[in-house]
């Protein structure tokens, strides 16, 4: 009892920890209830609850490791008057371990996920004498959601398998369902400088975002280069600008300081577009597997679309797509040609 006491500890102080810096989700705390199918040569109920908690991290694209705590008690009552005994002790399993995670795309959205992975295991039984720490390896299938609240948390649900080496060996089944919780918050908007003031003068010729719009006539300013504009600076709808300096950390749909700082220039444009609705479209070069490709897309442009959300655009007029490879403006064959295949567009309706 111990131990389910420490884990579920573990969770209040995880789910109270302080938001680290803007990044990719580098670790989270789970914690899942679960309901198991022991192995009948137990000697217990067939039916067993546990708990189980794992802080995971990420080391390489969909690779995550995963340090696990969890605890079972195993009834003995039905067991016990089947058996024609009177002893109707509970037993209980504690164990810890360590897993290897692969995930099926990027824990953005639904990412179903396969583990393995090998730890020690107590087994408090009677007599006490026959108490035992054994090795065991299990394996898992499961799927983590989406994010179900601001915090990011999501929810977690796999059926796992245990091997446990006590005695003869031990074979459980567990399925389980619970909360994935990730270790920092959503960062802060950052903050957007109001456009300047512009004071009466008494000739005017500028034209301070260059769209062919004096600033005397120009009632959207902050245009974006090569966007096309009618004679009151507005943006032309169906048209695509390609944004310029929209980078991501290698890999992954984190994007860059650099790229954070490009995109204030695309806020202040959408402020000063309040009617244009915008699709925002990610495109990879060939390189890699080609569905891997197309999802590394849809979460960049998801990257971007929540930036500018965070930065006061209304989501009601940002929708974001992924196109992969499919859509190269430039050869793949050589290194010129793919950097301009990887960019991110915004297409105005």
């Amino acid at each position: 009892m111990r131990l389910l006491f420490s884990i579920v500890t573990s969770a209040g102080i995880a789910a109270s920890l302080p938001a680290a810096a803007e990044g990719p989700e580098d670790g989270y705390f789970d914690l899942t209830p679960y309901i198991s199918r022991v192995d009948k040569d137990r000697d217990t109920d067939r039916q067993a609850g546990g708990l189980r908690a794992a802080y995971g991290w990420g080391w390489s694209g969909p690779w995550y490791s995963e340090v696990q705590v969890f605890g079972a008690i195993l009834e003995t009552e039905d067991f016990a008057e089947t058996q024609g005994f009177s002893d109707q002790t509970d037993y209980y399993m504690y164990g810890l371990g360590f897993d290897v995670v692969y995930n099926f795309g990027d824990r953005d959205g639904y990412t179903p996920y396969l583990l393995g992975g090998l730890g020690a295991v107590y087994d408090d039984v009677l007599p006490d004498s026959d108490d035992t720490t054994s090795a065991f390896i299990n394996v898992a299938a499961g799927i983590t959601t989406q994010e179900i609240s601001r915090r990011g948390v999501r929810l977690r649900g796999e059926v796992r398998y245990l091997h446990d080496y006590f005695e003869s060996g031990m074979n459980d089944w567990q399925l389980a369902f619970g909360i994935s919780i990730p270790l920092r918050c959503p960062p802060p908007p950052v903050a957007v400088a109001p456009p300047p003031e512009k004071g009466p003068v008494e000739v005017n010729l500028a034209d301070s975002d260059g769209d062919g719009v004096l600033d005397r006539d120009d009632r959207c300013p902050d245009t974006l280069p090569g966007a096309q504009v009618d004679s009151e600076g507005c943006v032309i709808a169906n048209q695509v600008i390609t944004l310029e300096n929209i980078h991501f950390e290698f890999n992954s749909a984190t994007l860059t300081p650099a790229a954070q700082n490009a995109l204030l220039r695309v806020v202040r444009s959408l402020r000063n577009q309040p009617g244009s609705e915008v699709e925002i479209a990610g495109h990879t070069d060939s390189l890699g597997n080609d569905n891997y490709n197309l999802k590394l897309s849809q979460s960049r442009a998801n990257s971007v679309r929540a930036f500018l959300i965070r930065n006061g655009i209304n989501a009601g007029r940002l929708s974001a797509n992924g196109y992969g490879e499919q859509q190269p403006v430039a050869s793949n064959a050589t290194d010129s040609g793919r950097a301009q295949n990887r960019r991110v567009e915004m297409r105005f309706r």
